[in-house]
């Protein structure tokens, strides 16, 4: 393995960098890029995936340098940095902690009395993506599983101190900690010790009239929710405002989740005809968007040519409706859109319900342009071809496999591999080591089972 493959499969968190480690006697040439990489954020969305801690931790004992690396993780862990590499640098700390390092352990301690001796006055920075309540609370919880349950009780009274002289500080995210805690600990002990200890401290008491009056308002905002009635008129006028100021699809995202919930079959028809009579493509865009999970009620011809269009809000709406139809006029326009605008255009989608083992070649040759595959790309590949079956496949799965920044969506194209019956021993036994805990969960069922 070169260097730069080395460097490329550790940042996507592929188990062949570890079997690198493991087998080359020379391993010590990778420090330098192992220490770079555990110092920033490799995650590509730690809230679908998580983040890579534990996989470094196994990539720094692979490299038997665990000493070496603990100090430096454990400095950097306790200076300033960004939530999402903070949330890494506690994973790999944590898993030190479990392996019985009780330098570790004293970190996560020494920590959570930072943020507590700041009696709520925790900072918030947007720009830099700091946010020192986020971070005391992932302290908080990797405490709960360190010291048990002391560090919930301890926990709960620092946050109803601090309540009690502010009970507007939505910088502690304590709702969250409490059911945390209720998970670790189970229900009835923890309401057991609140109920417990309300009669007897100011603080649990603060904590838990914040809480009930948090519950409250969740409440009375659910039922106003539901008993929101959004029209297709009043729909059409909202995204036309939003049309105009330049508002996203993410903007809509609420008021299509209130209208799809409670629309009938004729509301649903309505909204399809005022898509078809909209003048205005970003407007006749976004009202498409509305109908992406559901179908098309009415024929889809209109849809095809809206493709076409230079507006590429309305060319990608229309795209998401009609890849859930299977039609040969999907087909030929998904292959005209491939051949024309390449992989990175979004109409691989249009292939889930329409591939054809012809479509292979072509697929291949495309993706193999880009130096990586994007999000969108990995998830249409896997969608493909977990729903088909081609033996003819392999390199490309391969391809999006090594090339993907997801690591959820790689699980999916392993999966995909097994499908189409091209998932190799060697890839198999990688993916024990992988980051994503999914596909190592996938891979040693199958090694198993093949009894490798």
């Amino acid at each position: 393995m070169t260097e730069k493959e080395f460097r490329q499969a550790l940042r996507r968190g592929l188990g062949n960098a570890i079997i690198e480690l493991r087998s080359n006697e020379n391993r010590i040439i990778y420090k330098d890029i192992v220490q770079y990489y555990c110092l920033r954020d490799i995650s590509y969305d730690s809230q679908s995936e998580g983040t890579k801690g534990f996989y470094l931790y196994s990539v720094i004992c692979a490299l038997e340098e665990r000493k070496y690396f603990e100090h430096i993780i454990i400095n950097k862990f306790m200076s300033h940095c960004s939530d999402i590499l903070f949330l890494q640098l506690s994973d790999i700390l944590f898993c030190y902690a479990n392996d019985g390092s009780e330098l570790a352990k004293n970190t996560f301690r020494k920590k959570y009395e930072y943020f507590a001796t700041k009696y709520g006055k925790l900072s918030r920075n947007i720009s830099k993506n700091i946010d020192e309540g986020f971070q005391w609370n992932e302290v908080a919880e990797k405490l709960f599983y360190i010291d048990g349950f002391s560090a919930f009780k301890r926990y709960a009274q620092d946050v109803g101190e601090n309540l009690n002289k502010n009970p507007n500080n939505r910088k502690i995210y304590y709702d969250f900690l409490i059911d945390r805690g209720k998970e670790v600990f189970g229900e009835k002990r923890v309401e057991t010790y609140m109920d417990k200890m309300c009669e007897k401290s100011n603080a649990i008491k603060a904590l838990i009239d914040v809480l009930n009056e948090d519950k409250l308002l969740r409440e009375q905002h659910d039922t106003k929710i539901e008993q929101e009635k959004i029209t297709v008129n009043s729909l059409i006028e909202i995204i036309r405002k939003m049309a105009l100021v330049g508002h996203s699809r993410a903007n809509i995202l609420r008021y299509r989740s209130t209208f799809m919930r409670k629309a009938s079959e004729t509301e649903i028809l309505e909204l399809a005809n005022a898509v078809l009579d909209e003048e205005n493509e970003t407007v006749k865009g976004l009202l498409l968007d509305l109908l992406w999970r559901k179908p098309f009620p009415l024929d889809i011809t209109p849809l095809l040519q809206y493709t076409q269009s230079d507006n590429e809000s309305l060319v990608e709406s229309s795209i998401k409706v009609l890849s859930a139809f299977k039609d040969n006029r999907i087909h030929a326009l998904s292959i005209t859109l491939l051949q024309s605008k390449g992989i990175n255009s979004f109409a691989l989608s249009l292939l889930k319900n329409n591939y054809k083992k012809s479509d292979d070649n072509m697929i291949y040759s495309l993706l193999k342009k880009s130096a990586k595959v994007s999000h969108h790309v990995q998830q249409c590949i896997r969608d493909i071809y977990t729903h088909h079956r081609s033996i003819n496949v392999f390199d490309t799965l391969f391809y999006v496999y090594q090339k993907g920044e997801c690591t959820f969506c790689r699980y999916g194209i392993v999966e995909a591999m097994n499908h189409c019956n091209v998932l190799s021993d060697e890839i198999l036994k990688e993916c024990l080591y992988d980051s994503y805990e999914d596909t190592r969960k996938f891979a040693k069922k199958l090694i198993e089972k093949r009894k490798l």
